[in-house]
């Protein structure tokens, strides 16, 4: 006997066999494990990059793409280093960010003399502006010069001298805001917004007082200001710094000036006595 082999089952019409259906759900698990191990890879995990420069008006430029071929990269890592002006400042001129030539001849021009005070300073020229007695500023120097006890005339010198009362002025040292004031200081006074013009005058008064209070004497005090309090203490008196010399002397003579129109301004606005007819004074007692 032959031997034969057993009966194919029936086809149902219209029924083809397939190949088999490979499962998506293990081919998707692979793929984000890839994705993942991607991104632990050291160049996936730099999501934050900051780039700057110093311009020559000393005003410092930042992207955090290097825009510009003078943008050098000052930081690239996983987050915000939240760095602040002054260490923004030190990598900038670290890494060969800073111009090399810094241009101080826009000063002239945006500076409009007001005319000599004669007899103020060995020669040299004494320009100020007229003395302002009202207004939004007036208001904020009298307020924190009395906060701090400040003399109103003294503060309003000092700000008058750093910004020209401009909330907005940079210095191309770096100085802000209407009291010129460095980040260094900003950060001590606990300053978080120094174009805003009146925590620069509440911050400026406090730190003219704490002068005031270590030298005893306006003029050291004023030198610490502009020169730094420690040039001073080491100086044993006002640095030989023409620029600081120059600063005391100028503020000194603006403070008698605006004294003085302060107190014709107060004087001005206090109601004259009524005037009484001729007459009618009083009457004398019948005899």
């Amino acid at each position: 006997m032959t031997a034969s082999l057993p009966p194919s089952p029936p086809r149902r019409p219209g029924f083809w066999p397939v190949a088999p259906v490979v499962p998506v759900l293990p081919i998707v698990s692979a793929a984000l494990a890839a994705l993942a191990v991607l991104c632990l890879l050291p160049g996936a995990a730099l999501a934050y990059s900051l780039y700057g420069y110093e311009d020559e008006y000393g005003i410092v430029q930042l992207s955090e793409t290097k825009a510009t071929d003078r943008h050098v990269l000052l930081f690239e890592g996983p987050d915000d280093p939240r760095l602040g002006f002054a260490e923004i400042k030190r990598l900038i001129r670290q890494k060969g960010g800073a111009a090399a030539q810094k241009r101080t001849d826009w000063i002239a021009g945006a500076v409009k003399p007001f005319g000599r005070i004669p007899g103020v300073g060995p020669g040299r020229s004494m320009a100020y502006g007229p003395v302002v007695t009202t207004g939004p500023i007036i208001e904020l120097l009298t307020r924190y010069g009395k906060q701090h006890n400040v003399p109103v005339e003294l503060l309003y010198a000092v700000a008058e001298q750093e910004s020209g009362f401009h909330s907005g002025a940079v210095s191309p040292k770096g100085a802000q805001g209407l009291m010129q004031l460095m980040p260094d200081t900003q950060t001590t006074m606990g300053v978080t917004d120094p174009f805003d013009p009146e925590k620069s005058i509440a911050a400026g008064a406090r730190f003219l007082r704490m002068m005031l209070d270590r030298f005893k004497e306006t003029h050291l005090a004023l030198a610490a200001y502009n020169a730094g309090p420690e040039v001073v203490a080491r100086s044993g008196g006002v640095p030989a710094i023409p620029e600081t010399v120059a600063y005391v002397e100028r503020i000194l003579a603006r403070q008698t000036m605006v004294r003085e129109a302060l107190d014709v301004a107060g004087e001005a606005k206090k109601p004259s006595p009524p005037v009484t007819p001729k007459g009618k004074a009083g009457s004398s007692p019948r005899k």
